[in-house]
């Protein structure tokens, strides 16, 4: 059993379909996290649609909040607030400094994305993190959430620097790897300095990787490298990575 834990789902033409061509190689369960206003109402769908298949992520992306008005953001927020517990987890949410590149935008992302963690630490529900052009900042948050609310943060394709890594792995932050490990070398460093306890896959579907067409099916791909790279069988990679996302998802720390 495989897992793509972040994956647009609701932005693929044929959601059901994909589903399929993913549980045919092996991705029996994919997580759709949300980016805005209108695609959580189609991520609960999807959950609904396909229980036990799609686990649901509520959250606003921080690029859509840097594009809206306060107004449309404020109502954005106000759905969030009123259906997260109907997802199992708070997503995707962060910062994004390339959409954010004044103070005030900045300010503004920081704010929005505090008040979304403090939603997940009163509903019980681990985040999931977004943090293009800010890692630290990202980090540092994550770190903070896990350690106030004893809930789980998952940082998503945060597969820059070695570094940064070992201070997830310190603080048990949960990182998930994308098709980048497939060609990218640097990539692939990074993943192996990823704790086991703390390994999980992702696609990021349909974003394109390598010029490639995305979906969740190439989890698998990504699980047989990280297998190829730590000279491990695919099976006993899949069943450590099944494991780190059902104890993510339950709540249990993972301190290393």
């Amino acid at each position: 059993m495989l897992i793509d834990t972040h994956c647009h789902l609701d932005q693929l033409p044929n959601p059901a379909a994909a589903l399929a061509e993913a549980a045919a190689q092996g991705v029996t369960q994919v997580v759709a996290v949300s980016e805005s206003a209108a695609s959580m109402p189609a991520v609960l769908a999807l959950a609904e649609a396909h229980p036990g298949a799609v686990v649901a992520g509520l959250g606003l992306h921080p690029a859509w909040i840097s594009q809206q008005t306060p107004e449309e953001v404020e109502a954005g927020f106000q759905f969030l607030a009123a259906h997260l517990a109907s997802a199992q987890i708070l997503g995707e949410v962060g910062l994004d400094h390339k959409w954010a590149t004044t103070p005030q935008q900045q300010t503004f992302q920081e704010e929005i994305l505090a008040r979304q963690l403090a939603l997940a630490a009163a509903a019980g529900k681990p985040a999931n993190l977004h943090s293009r052009r800010c890692p630290r900042q990202v980090m540092e948050r994550a770190i903070t959430f896990a350690r106030q609310t004893s809930l789980n943060a998952q940082l998503h394709w945060f597969t820059h620097s070695r570094k940064l890594i070992h201070q997830c792995n310190d603080a048990g932050i949960y990182v998930s790897v994308g098709p980048m490990v497939v060609d990218n070398p640097q990539t692939q460093q990074v993943a192996l300095a990823i704790a086991d306890e703390l390994l999980l896959i992702e696609t990021d579907a349909p974003v394109p990787i390598g010029g490639q067409p995305n979906q969740p099916a190439r989890a698998r791909i990504v699980a047989e490298k990280l297998a190829t790279l730590k000279q491990r069988p695919l099976e006993e990679l899949a069943a450590l990575t099944t494991a780190n996302f059902q104890r993510y998802l339950s709540g249990g720390r993972m301190t290393l």
